[in-house]
């Protein structure tokens, strides 16, 4: 396990090799055993037993690739590897054998840890986790294709702040009035003008979702969100642009998704970054 530590923060990272995770949904590098802010554990455990193949026992900010489909057959997922997964019909939720999953290599300094995947033939994926103040982090990525690859990625942002349950505390705040599509119509959660709020506490074995969330009028949104439980919030940015957005909680988190685009090809490598900043509420 690696650790990244200032006088606020104190962050335990997983080496993608360690089995901490071994399902084949995220991204294996730069997973989350423990967050703490000014002793509040940001990214505590929000699910049951751990079990280690299960698709989503991460914890923390975490990312997926979508599969990206190549010729030769099997499913190429960035930073897993490649899957014995059926081109009609995947499953995200589902565990699959991995064909290929490339080799992977950590450099651990005073403020950064960087995760390198090379799958043979495919790419160089690399992502830095650097403390960038007292209570802040980025995350930078950097994706060198040895052919070109395209898709979408998200980070699921499995934040608890504390907490034991999700409820009118637990607030998003997003800086433009949202619209978006909820699952059905739920008497827990709305759209507010700045953001999202929780009118009751979830308990537990419900959850809600809502998808294409947006600026009101427009399309797509500011990769800009903060997510807020007293006595700490996080504000979350990113420099690229946001496709669509996905909101899902359950009783112990409050998940807003942004995707983001990416595209590489020989030659051009294709970089973006996400700042996390934690504030203590007045």
């Amino acid at each position: 396990m690696y650790y990244l530590r200032t006088r606020r923060l104190q962050w335990g990272l997983y080496g993608p090799e360690e089995g901490s995770y071994i399902g084949t949904r995220f991204d294996h590098s730069g997973l989350t055993a423990s967050l703490a802010v000014d002793g509040v554990e940001c990214c505590g455990p929000w699910y049951g037993v751990h079990d280690p193949a299960m698709h989503d026992a991460v914890r923390g900010p975490s990312e997926e690739f979508l599969p990206v489909f190549t010729p030769e057959g099997p499913l190429l997922k960035i930073g897993v590897g490649l899957l014995d997964a059926p081109r009609n019909g995947y499953d995200r939720f589902r565990l699959y054998p991995i064909l290929d999953a490339g080799e992977w290599q950590v450099q651990a300094g005073l403020h950064t840890v960087r995760f390198s995947h090379r799958l043979a033939g495919w790419y160089m994926y690399e992502k830095t986790v650097a403390l960038t103040g007292e209570a802040s982090f980025e995350i930078r990525h950097c994706l060198t294709a040895l052919r070109p690859l395209a898709g979408e990625v998200y980070n699921h942002n499995f934040f608890t702040m504390g907490k034991l349950a999700v409820g009118p505390s637990r607030r998003i705040g997003l800086p433009f009035a949202p619209e978006g599509t909820w699952r059905t119509a739920y008497d827990s959660v709305g759209f507010t003008d700045g953001g999202i709020r929780f009118s009751r506490g979830l308990v537990k074995g419900e959850s809600v979702y809502a998808g294409d969330i947006h600026a009101a009028g427009q399309e797509g949104m500011p990769y800009d969100l903060t997510l807020t439980e007293a006595p700490l919030s996080v504000r979350i940015q990113g420099d690229v642009p946001v496709t669509h957005t996905v909101l899902w909680a359950n009783h112990r988190i409050a998940c807003l998704e942004p995707y983001n685009a990416f595209s590489a090809i020989p030659g051009k490598p294709f970089s973006w970054t996400l700042r996390y900043t934690f504030n203590k509420q007045a």
